[in-house]
Parts: structure tokens; C-alpha cells; sequence
């Protein structure tokens, strides 16, 4: 894979095609002064989608709150509430409440939009 940080970080946030080799190039890229990778409400629509979908689960959607809120190379202050919650699993309820809670927080998403 022949990406760079930005391009890497996109992949690995949007459970996109290359996201497994994107990491290694993530990890291993220099750690400079590059601009934050940014995460947009698109994003985040396009993450809650995947959920929905089964594409990915609970454990892929709550560490991808945790992995913005960690890291000082990844922007997530557009979303900040969003990832509030959805980092947070006793927020959420479970399964059941958790598909419907994600069912809730799209239609508001999208409403702002």
C-alpha cells in the first residue's frame, strides 16, 4: 500500500478497503507536526451506516471512538458529543437499544445536515 498518513488515517476512520495495511502504514509513518486528520459528520454518517449494516460491530464501533479520542493526530472536536457517546458502551444500552440509539443518532445527523 502505497498511501500517505492522511490517506491511511481515512481508511482506518471509514473501515475503508485497505484498512488493515493502512495501519502499519499509520504506525510506522513519522510522527511530525502534520495537520490533524479531521472527522467529519459525513464520516461519522458513513461509520453509523456500517454499523447498521452489520459491517462492522459494537467492539469496531466503540474503539473508533476511542481510537479519535486518543489520538492528537486525529480531529474529532466536529463530533465531539457523537464520540462521547458512542465510546461510552452504558450510554448506548445494549444490542437491541444500541441499534435503536444509533438509528436515533443518524436521523439527528442527518437533519443537521
Amino acid at each position: 500500500m502505497t498511501v500517505d498518513k492522511q490517506q491511511a488515517i481515512y481508511q482506518i476512520m471509514s473501515f475503508g478497503p485497505e484498512r488493515d495495511s493502512a495501519f502499519s502504514v499509520y504506525l510506522n509513518a513519522a510522527s511530525d507536526q502534520d495537520t490533524p486528520f479531521i472527522v467529519t459528520k459525513p464520516l461519522l454518517i458513513q461509520v453509523l451506516n456500517k454499523y447498521l449494516t452489520q459491517e462492522i460491530d459494537d467492539d469496531d464501533l466503540e474503539q473508533w471512538a476511542n481510537l479519535i479520542n486518543f489520538r492528537d493526530d486525529i480531529d474529532g472536536d466536529a463530533i465531539e458529543d457523537w464520540l462521547y457517546a458512542l465510546a461510552n458502551t452504558e450510554m448506548m444500552g445494549n444490542n437491541g437499544n444500541k441499534k435503536a440509539n444509533i438509528e436515533h443518532m443518524l436521523a439527528l445527523l442527518n437533519y443537521q445536515e
